[in-house]
C-alpha cells in the first residue's frame, strides 16, 4: 500500500502477548478502515509473540515488524511513532480486543471536526470473573460531549482530570505529535501513557470524545491494578514532576496550574488510598519530602481543590510526615486546614522546621 494512502498508524508493543496476540492482531486487520498500518514493536518476547507476528505479516503487508531487546514500553512506541506514517496514530496493547468500526469511528470523527486528539469510549472485560464492567469516570469527564469539539482553552481548569492517562482509547494527531514533539519518557517505566496524554491534552487545541464503546480493556482480576499500584507507587510523583517541567517549558503551567493541581494531589490520593501501610508511608513521605511543595499543593486556597477532602490530604502531606500526622490524630491534634490560608499554612511550617532545628540541635549538644 502507498504511504500516502494510510489513514491510521496502529502502534501495538508486544511483551509475551502470545495467548491473545492473534485476537488483538485480528481485530486491527480486520477494521472497516482498511487504509491502515500496524506497526508491532516485539520487545524482547520469550513466548513465540514474534512468530506470530511473523506469520501474520506473511499474509498482510499492512504489518510492520521492530524488535527491541525488553526495553521497555516508552521506548517501544517512540519507535513506531518514528516508522509511522498515517495521517493519525493509535498506540493500542495486544491483549486488548476491538469493535470493528474502532478506527473508522475515531478517523471519521476527527476528520469532520479537524480533531488533534478523538477519545473512544470504553468498557472492561475482567477476565477472571469474564464480564464486562464499566470505567469509573474521571472527576471532570462532564466536559466532553458527544458532538462537542473542546480544550484547554474552554476548560483550562479541568481539562488534565478530564479524561484517563490511557493512550490506548484516544487517537492522535501525527502532525500533533511531530509539531509538539510529544513522546514517551524512556525514563518511566510505568504511569508513561499518564505523562503523555497529559502533555497531548496541554497542547491540543481540538479534542472530542465519541459516545460508542469501541475498546473492551482486559484486566485478568478485580486487584490486578491495585497490584500495580502497589509495585510502583514511588513511580507517581515522578510521572508528575515531569508533566510539570513540560508544562512550565512549553508555557502552560500557569493557565493550566488548577488543573496540574488537582490531577496531582487526587491521583496521588487515590494510589495512597490503595497501599498497604508501609506503602501509605513510603508514599506520604516522598510528597512530604518535596514533591508536594514543588507541586505547589498548599499554595492554594481550598477553593482550589476539587474536594475539600483533597484539600486536607494536600494540606497535611505539606505539613506533616506520616507519623508525625498519625501521632497528631491520635492525639486530637491534626490540624483543620479548612480555616488555613497560604499565610498561616506558612507560619505553621515555618514553625515545625524551627521546632525539627531546635531537636537536632540539643541531640548534638548532649
Amino acid at each position: 500500500m502507498d504511504n500516502t494512502e494510510i489513514k491510521v498508524s496502529v502502534i501495538m508493543p508486544v511483551y509475551n502477548a502470545g495467548e491473545y496476540l492473534h485476537r488483538a492482531i485480528g481485530d486491527v486487520l480486520s477494521q472497516s478502515l482498511a487504509e491502515i498500518e500496524l506497526i508491532c514493536i516485539d520487545d524482547g518476547s520469550t513466548d513465540g509473540s514474534l512468530k506470530i507476528i511473523k506469520e501474520v505479516k506473511r499474509r498482510d503487508d499492512r504489518v510492520k515488524i521492530i524488535t527491541e531487546s525488553n526495553s521497555g514500553p516508552s521506548v517501544a512506541r517512540n519507535k513506531g511513532i518514528e516508522v509511522a506514517t498515517g495521517e493519525y496514530i493509535i498506540f493500542l496493547d495486544a491483549d486488548d480486543f476491538y469493535e470493528s468500526d474502532l478506527l473508522k469511528t475515531l478517523y471519521d470523527t476527527a476528520k469532520e471536526h479537524s480533531l488533534d486528539i478523538a477519545v473512544a469510549r470504553y468498557d472492561i472485560y475482567n477476565e477472571e470473573k469474564n464480564k464486562f464492567l464499566a470505567p469509573t469516570e474521571e472527576p471532570e469527564s462532564h466536559i466532553f460531549s458527544s458532538g462537542v469539539v473542546t480544550s484547554k482553552n474552554e476548560h483550562p481548569d479541568k481539562i488534565l482530570q478530564s479524561t484517563t492517562g490511557y493512550v490506548w482509547n484516544k487517537l492522535f494527531s501525527s502532525a500533533l505529535i511531530r509539531d509538539k514533539r510529544l513522546a514517551f519518557d524512556p525514563e518511566l517505566y510505568v504511569f508513561e501513557d499518564v505523562h503523555f496524554v497529559c502533555t497531548a491534552l496541554s497542547t491540543a487545541e481540538r479534542v472530542e470524545t465519541v459516545d460508542n464503546v469501541l475498546i473492551h480493556h482486559r484486566v485478568y482480576s478485580d486487584q490486578s491494578r491495585a497490584r500495580l499500584f502497589r509495585k510502583y507507587h514511588s513511580q507517581v510523583p515522578v510521572v508528575y514532576k515531569k508533566i510539570k517541567e513540560f508544562l512550565m517549558r512549553h508555557g502552560l503551567y500557569v493557565p493550566l496550574m488548577k488543573s496540574f493541581l488537582n490531577m496531582s494531589a487526587g491521583r496521588c490520593y487515590k494510589i495512597f488510598n490503595l497501599l498497604w501501610e508501609d506503602g501509605k508511608e513510603k508514599l506520604w513521605d516522598m510528597l512530604h519530602s518535596g514533591y508536594a511543595e514543588e507541586f505547589g499543593w498548599y499554595r492554594h486556597e481550598k477553593d482550589a481543590f476539587e474536594s475539600l477532602e483533597l484539600y486536607e490530604f494536600a494540606t497535611n502531606v505539606g505539613l506533616y510526615t506520616y507519623k508525625e500526622f498519625q501521632t497528631r490524630t491520635e492525639k486530637g491534634k491534626s490540624i483543620d486546614p479548612t480555616h488555613m490560608d497560604k499565610e498561616t499554612f506558612d507560619k505553621q511550617k515555618k514553625k515545625k522546621e524551627n521546632v525539627s532545628k531546635f531537636k537536632f540541635f540539643f541531640r548534638w549538644k548532649k
